[in-house]
């Protein structure tokens, strides 16, 4: 085999190995091991012996880029730093959670996730990259920005690297946080595991379905849609509850009014799309005991949905069928089981969530169909560069 990257250019052994550049990068070597800390200069020697080499830098904000060496060099300090500083909090529009992934060793997976209009809770997420290369299945967080929702808790399901584009043909999915999975597909860097989807174990309330008009940060609200505020020539904010320009305002001081949602320029507002949901799967949270062949699920709302309990001679149930996914849930709808003496059974819907550009006809979606619109936190706009975060 050809020596690896790693040994011609990366010099651990080098003790002042980038300190002038702060920068760090990581990618697959030739015989598919992930090298992490790589310092720009290590990667411009890589990328003289393979110009299509693929770099992953993590930003500020915790999501990951795919880069060639061009794009590397583009980065700077500001990549690496959250959007904004701790203190002062600089304002920041309030609106739907993002999901973060952290563990699992891959990278790549981005969500939209999905709010109900009646409940403010997290209902789903819409998959706009699956990621690759994870060994086990990642954990996931929802961060609301401004502190409004709360108590979310979801579980990451998994699959072989490619399943979802139809590269993979391999069957079983890898569900929970501790199960393994293949580290490489064919020798390839891209392989492993990616995400299948996204089980909501707690739904949580509060979630703002879009944005409107508060300013928060830090977990908190820090101004109300009807309250001005004031940015001073140090660059600190204040509240100006009463929303009217204060009497005695220095003219190196802004004063920004109360405005209506969105509270940002045209061209940079947040992207929002339509969506349709069906039950894709049911996840068995707890198998119960004491079920027997004949017993029914009820799923409520309805909504089309038809459902068929598989259950093992002790009396759990291990699989649920569908029998019709239903259609247009704008709720996680409710699953109980029908039955004289089963006892005990936790089962939770997973959501498939399609969005109508991705419909050849959408006319064959029933007439009275309930949409819901998800807003856009991590960019459905094609990238530059595969699993590249769409620049702000």
């Amino acid at each position: 085999m050809a020596e690896e990257y790693r040994y011609a250019c990366v010099q651990r052994q080098n003790k002042n190995r980038g300190k002038e550049d702060p920068i760090r990068v990581s990618f697959y070597d030739i015989d598919g091991i992930r090298i992490n800390d790589v310092t720009r200069k290590e990667a411009r020697c890589i990328a003289s012996l393979n110009p299509q080499q693929l770099f992953y830098f993590e930003d500020g904000n915790g999501y990951q880029r795919e880069l060639l060496i061009q794009q590397v060099n583009q980065l700077n300090i500001i990549d690496a730093l959250p959007d904004a500083p701790l203190c002062p909090t600089n304002p920041k529009l309030c609106g739907p959670p993002r999901v973060q992934f952290f563990g699992g060793v891959g990278m790549g997976a981005m969500v939209n996730a999905v709010i109900s209009p009646n409940s403010s809770s997290v209902i789903g997420f819409d998959i706009v990259n699956p990621g690759f290369n994870y060994l086990t299945p990642p954990f996931a967080n929802i961060v609301d920005e401004c502190g409004s929702g709360s108590g979310s808790r979801v579980i990451v399901q998994t699959q072989p690297y490619g399943t979802s584009a139809g590269l993979n043909t391999a069957a079983g999915t890898t569900t929970g946080t501790g199960a393994g999975g293949s580290v490489l597909n064919g020798g390839g860097t891209k392989g492993g595991l990616e995400v299948k989807n996204i089980v909501v174990l707690s739904p949580g309330d509060g979630y703002l379905p879009a944005p409107n008009g508060n300013l928060g940060g830090n977990g908190r609200i820090w101004k109300d849609v009807n309250e001005g505020y004031v940015k001073t020539k140090e660059g600190n904010y204040y509240v100006v509850p009463s929303g009217l320009q204060p009497p005695n305002l220095s003219p190196e001081d802004t004063f920004f009014p109360p405005e209506p949602p969105p509270t940002i320029p045209q061209d940079q507002q947040t992207l929002s799309y339509p969506v349709v949901t069906e039950i894709e799967e049911v996840y068995i949270d707890r198998p119960g005991f004491g079920y027997e062949p004949g017993d029914t699920i009820i799923v409520t709302p309805n909504n089309g949905a038809i459902l068929e309990p598989v259950i093992n001679g002790r009396g759990e149930i291990v699989r649920v069928n569908i029998i019709n996914p239903g259609i247009g849930f704008i709720d996680l709808p409710t699953i109980t089981i029908n039955s004289p003496r089963g006892y005990n059974a936790s089962l939770i819907p997973v959501l498939k969530v399609t969005p109508i550009s991705k419909i050849p006809d959408p006319t064959i979606i029933p007439s009275g169909t309930q949409l819901i619109s998800v807003v856009d936190c991590v960019g459905r706009i094609p990238p530059q560069v595969e699993f590249d975060r769409v620049p702000r």
